[in-house]
């Protein structure tokens, strides 16, 4: 809707903007019926995902199991966790110090970017970079102490199927920029790698990154059951009873016992016709590097949100409904230069004249708006994350009911790029999440998770005994 401040602008647009505007906006809607209807179709296909395969329609979730450590044995110990980034571009590696209580003292953090000849090249040469990294990490952080061999909980923004131990093997190269280690076992790769190096470290667990994600939101609250990250992809995890996992033989364990999920939700209605689609997310998804794969990611990941937008954008431009004749159209042309953490500033522009919008697009782009131009700009921004807020707070809804079967208390930890830049999305989704579920017995609450939780987690898991 156009705000008071804004109506004189909105009186700039023409007759089509107006129409094309609206057409899009139609399509873009997801009603409270349609969102129902997702949570219903997400909520089965999680149970689908913890059951045995019979012969029928094996569920697009992998629900891959991940034994992760009640925290206990936490006292005066310090514990290190590493961040692999899915685009392996940067590696995050922490320092947890614990007091005597347990609870965490302080905490380190580093950020390193590989050359991008260890990105490019074998990926033995990506893996003893992480051992440098680690080795750096020690020595400026006066870590190294003779005899001293400290737990170190790696966490990986990739798909991955954990096994016993450090076995961990990534299972799928799903992004858009994803580092090549599809089939890689993560965990015995590096500790080679630590091994030839002569490091002071021992790797105790491998994990993907929102499972780290939500033994942190555990040691913070202990009703947070579920956990998800909206950053370029989207991935959410909780925590199940292992007699419900059907799939894992469940005999062979404490059935009452808990072991995390992670769910791999970015992969939800890519099977059927689960997820409204236009055809800009047609396009966006014939483009991709996985095309007919990971819908749900494709509609409400950072990744893809300002990707939909750029495409709405050069359609206005193709009906010569944008910008002035002869504009320099070329940088805002190519694929993903349109990028999501712009759809913040645009959407909380409350200038009567909408400067920033203008100033954003002269900028990055080279081109001037007229008022109407911005008008229409910042409705698309608008209507996608409206969207994708919506079908946010849907999967996350069924994530919850699907944690209460087990649980009273269903707390739920949010974190992510998207969410960190854009207020208005996590606040829409949140809100969307709360509505679907006030009419259910289950009580929840919601909390944004800071930065580097991922870190944290993996080396909490990695102390706890």
């Amino acid at each position: 809707m156009v705000s008071a401040k804004h109506m004189y602008i909105s009186s700039e647009l023409s007759k089509e903007q107006r129409a094309f505007l609206d057409e899009i906006a139609a399509s873009f809607t997801v009603s409270d019926e349609t969102l129902n209807t997702i949570v219903t179709r997400a909520h089965a296909e999680l149970y689908r995902g913890l059951a045995r395969s019979d012969g029928g329609r094996a569920s697009e979730l992998p629900m891959s199991p991940t034994f992760v450590r009640q925290a206990s044995g936490l006292a005066n110990r310090v514990s290190l966790g590493m961040a692999i980034e899915a685009s392996g571009r940067r590696i995050r590696i922490g320092s947890v110090h614990f007091d005597a209580s347990g609870a965490v003292k302080h905490k380190h953090t580093q950020v390193f970017s590989p050359p991008q000849s260890e990105l490019s090249t074998a990926q033995a040469r990506f893996f003893d970079y992480a051992a440098y990294c680690v080795r750096e990490f020690l020595q400026q952080h006066n870590l190294e102490h003779a005899g001293v061999c400290l737990p170190l909980g790696v966490t990986i923004g990739l798909p991955v199927h954990t096994g016993k131990g450090v076995q961990c093997s990534v299972s799928e190269t799903a992004k858009e920029d994803s580092l090549d280690l599809c089939g890689s076992n993560v965990g015995r790769r590096l500790c080679d790698a630590m091994l030839r190096g002569h490091l002071p470290v021992h790797i105790t667990s491998v994990t993907n990154n929102v499972v780290s994600a939500l033994v942190a939101a555990r040691f913070q609250d202990p009703g947070a059951c579920v956990a998800a990250t909206f950053n370029h992809g989207v991935n959410a995890a909780y925590f199940e009873r292992l007699g419900n996992m059907e799939k894992l033989h469940s005999t062979e364990y404490n059935a009452a016992s808990e072991v995390a999920v992670n769910t791999e939700i970015g992969r939800f209605g890519s099977a059927g016709n689960a997820l409204p689609l236009t055809m800009w997310d047609r396009r966006v998804d014939r483009e991709s590097r996985n095309p007919r794969t990971r819908a749900l990611e494709k509609l409400v990941a950072d990744q893809y949100l300002g990707e939909i937008v750029r495409s709405l954008i050069t359609d206005f431009i193709d009906r010569q409904l944008l910008f002035a004749p002869n504009c320099p159209v070329q940088a805002i042309s190519s694929a993903y230069s349109f990028h999501s953490a712009y759809m913040a500033p645009i959407i909380e522009d409350e200038s009567a004249d909408l400067v920033t919008v203008d100033a954003l697009f002269a900028a990055e782009f080279g081109i001037r708006c007229s008022p109407a131009d911005r008008l229409v700009i910042r409705s698309l921004c608008e209507i996608v994350a409206a969207r994708a807020a919506r079908l946010s707070g849907a999967v996350l809804a069924a994530l919850v009911l699907k944690a209460s079967a087990s649980n009273r208390v269903v707390n739920v930890a949010l974190g992510g790029v998207l969410f960190g830049t854009n207020r208005p999305v996590y606040q829409a989704t949140v809100t969307t999440l709360k509505s679907l579920l006030a009419h259910t017995s289950t009580h929840t609450r919601v909390h944004f998770q800071r930065p580097g939780s991922d870190i944290v987690g993996a080396a909490i898991n990695a102390a706890s005994l």
